[in-house]
């Protein structure tokens, strides 16, 4: 029975993704693809396809509306006391936007007054945090009549693993203009690499976003300077998968992007031949999840990587991923019976 039950949960999703990669119909107002397009950051992208009520419609308009409120908001704080930051993530897949909003704040002082700005005029609570959050430095909160998750990270990482300097994401960051607003945006090469970053390492599984949002966001990038970026990050059997990936599902939906093609095999030429290659033999069910062997790899990967480079802090981090991958298989088993938000 779940066999079955996951091959249609692939069937669904192949047909989602046709309807935005090719302009294909969808059926109409069926609350199954609903559910399925919200669970992949594209309800306000395929609304019209899907034909849903207008008052449905609405309330994903007004969520949208309420996300940016919350930006002018802390924007201007942050700006009037002269806290520099940038947006990470949140705006890649407009015109939805996900659950939270994401300030990347990389000066332990900036930081600092940014929590205290928050917790000291705002009178937030912070929210209770994962493990790995905790290790990473991050802070969570909810403003008093939002209900998107304000959060600010010190830097881009799972468990305090060094990939990019925060310090240079801020230094290349640009100001673009943005559903009417100037809005700190980081540069268009840091915006693609965060995003394989997070989707492999923090977050463990691709969105439909995550594949629609990929491809537009390397259009305008030289892939020597993707290429060049992986490779400092120490990522690139990460990217590998990662590229794998989109593109299976690009031939499932029998769509071809020429620069991501391209990308795929620049990549390959540079960094050899993919080594988890094994691992995509599963089913393409959206949200696609990464296997578990296959993140654990990863990690190990990007360990040996640090260790090589000398980062020997970030390669222990790394190695503490594997057990803690696990425990926290383990726990989402017992349904959290045994520990409280470990990854």
């Amino acid at each position: 029975m779940g066999i079955v039950k996951t091959a249609r949960k692939e069937a669904d999703s192949i047909i989602l993704a046709r309807a935005l990669l090719r302009n294909e119909p969808l059926p109409n107002n069926s609350e199954k693809f609903i559910e399925l397009a919200k669970l992949n950051k594209v309800l306000l992208r395929t609304a019209s396809q899907l034909g849903i009520s207008a008052s449905a419609r609405q309330d994903a308009k007004n969520s949208a509306a309420e996300a940016w409120e919350l930006f002018d908001k802390m924007s201007q704080a942050f700006e009037e006391r002269g806290i520099p930051f940038v947006v990470i993530k949140s705006f890649d897949s407009l015109p939805d936007i996900g659950h939270d909003l994401d300030f990347l704040i990389p000066s332990p002082s900036e930081f600092r007054k940014a929590r205290d700005l928050l917790v000291n005029d705002y009178r937030v609570r912070g929210q209770d945090l994962t493990h790995c959050d905790k290790l990473v430095g991050k802070f969570s909160c909810y403003l008093p009549k939002f209900v998107h998750d304000f959060e600010i990270y010190p830097t881009i990482s799972q468990l305090g693993e060094e990939y990019l300097s925060p310090e240079q994401v801020l230094k290349h960051r640009r100001r673009e203009d943005v559903n009417g607003r100037r809005v700190w945006l980081t540069s268009d090469v840091d915006g693609v690499l965060i995003r394989v970053i997070h989707a492999m390492y923090r977050h463990n599984a691709l969105k439909l976003s995550d594949i629609l949002d990929f491809a537009k966001m390397t259009r305008g990038c030289p892939a020597d300077k993707v290429i060049e970026g992986i490779e400092r990050t120490g990522t690139q059997d990460a990217f590998l998968y990662y590229l794998a990936t989109v593109g299976r599902f690009l031939e499932a939906c029998d769509v071809d992007f020429p620069h991501v093609t391209r990308l795929r095999e620049e990549a390959v030429r540079y960094f050899g031949r993919e080594r988890l290659s094994f691992f995509g033999k599963d089913r393409l069910a959206l949200p696609y999840r990464i296997p578990l062997q296959a993140l654990v790899m990863v990690f190990l990967f990007k360990a040996a990587r640090d260790t090589a480079r000398g980062r020997l802090g970030s390669a222990v981090r790394c190695l503490l991923a594997p057990p803690l991958v696990l425990l926290n298989f383990v726990n989402a088993l017992s349904r959290d019976r045994l520990l409280k938000k470990v990854w």
